[in-house]
């Protein structure tokens, strides 16, 4: 959740075999108590507004970058963003009606793409593959003036701080 909103959301994707933990959420009804502890790390915006930044996602790890970006349109924040956001297929995609509202209100470039080449809907109109060195340098021709942010699966994160520290 974005600190401006009443509720606490959680983002979380069920496997068809879930583990314990989510096989248990699935399972909570209204009203039910929940013990949450503290994050740790730093996961905040820069404090200078005109830091430009891009968020790298992968699938439901696009959570976090959806309650800054909620953050910035419930204060009217304008921040120079780039959100590139990877999933297997489209129906995995989450939090577009944010997404598309920042655009409208501040800017935020959002680039979809699509890696399970197999499941490609006709009428997509965003990327597919993974998201690579060429990709960011193709929608990011500015990416060294840029902070960057990374969210999601662990290996994609590893793959990505290789990739990072090379361009």
């Amino acid at each position: 959740s974005s600190p401006t909103e009443e509720t606490i959301r959680m983002g979380i994707k069920f496997y068809p075999e879930p583990s314990r933990f989510k096989a248990t959420l699935s399972h909570l009804k209204p009203g039910d108590k929940l013990i949450i502890s503290q994050l740790a790390g730093n996961f905040t915006l820069p404090k200078d507004p005109q830091q430009k930044c891009v968020f790298i996602a992968g699938g439901i790890g696009v959570t976090p970058f959806r309650s800054m970006v909620k953050y910035l349109i419930d204060t009217e924040q304008k921040r120079d963003i780039v959100l590139l956001y990877s999933n297997k297929i489209k129906s995995e995609i989450v939090y577009t009606d944010i997404f598309n509202l920042a655009q409208k209100q501040f800017g935020l470039k959002t680039v979809y793409t699509l890696t399970d080449t197999n499941q490609i809907p006709l009428d997509w109109q965003g990327d597919v593959g993974p998201i690579t060195q060429p990709m960011i340098e193709q929608h990011i021709p500015d990416y060294h003036e840029r902070v960057f942010y990374l969210s999601g699966p662990h290996g994609m994160v590893s793959v990505f701080e290789e990739t990072l520290s090379k361009i």
